[in-house]
């Protein structure tokens, strides 16, 4: 499996799908979704006034980004609400957001879920818990199928320049915890283009 660090937004992403979080009480929706959001002229706030897309535990809403971003797919994750978000947590949505991510049969993923200071959420630790749930599923997975998936899977984080020493050190810290369970190639911006190990 390959892990995929950039410092560029998430919108502009070469990848199948984008998967981003929102609560179901943070109005008007901030972060990488806020951007995803405006860049979808607030397509999703619309369906948030108009209760059609909720952001309750586990609401999963796949929708195509119409080339107004990058990745052709958005997947929507309901995170609840914004005071019970929580590693823990986070590690109960992964299996089930990565059981939906294998049965639509994408392998090339962005991942993009809100950090909260409030609750000490932090993206380093977040795509450490990310890692930690994907070796769980492989464990929990049949032999044979696990080759297919896994092995061709791509992760990217990007959340800007801000966050990605800390993206860079959690998945470090997942690539030595699992190193026995799951084989992870960290790739990572070697200028404008390409990337490096």
């Amino acid at each position: 499996m390959e892990v995929i660090l950039s410092t560029r937004q998430v919108d502009v992403q070469e990848c199948e799908i984008l998967v981003t979080g929102l609560f179901e009480d943070e109005r008007p929706l901030r972060g990488s979704s806020g951007w995803v959001d405006w860049r979808l002229n607030g397509r999703i706030s619309r369906c948030l006034i108009e209760k059609r897309l909720v952001g309750s535990w586990k609401e999963t809403t796949l929708i195509p980004s119409q080339g107004r971003i990058l990745p052709s797919f958005i997947l929507w994750v309901g995170l609840g609400k914004v005071k019970e978000y929580s590693y823990p947590r986070l590690r109960e949505l992964f299996p089930y957001l990565l059981g939906t991510l294998k049965k639509l049969n994408v392998s090339k993923i962005c991942f993009s879920l809100p950090e909260d200071a409030e609750n000490q959420v932090e993206p380093g630790k977040l795509a450490e818990v990310l890692l930690e749930g994907i070796a769980d599923m492989m464990d929990e997975t049949d032999v044979s199928e696990r080759g297919v998936w896994g092995k061709g899977l791509q992760l990217l984080f990007a959340d800007g320049k801000e966050r990605y020493s800390e993206i860079l050190l959690g998945v470090q810290t997942a690539q030595s915890i699992l190193e026995d369970r799951l084989s992870i190639q960290i790739l990572v911006p070697s200028g404008e283009k390409g990337f490096t190990t």
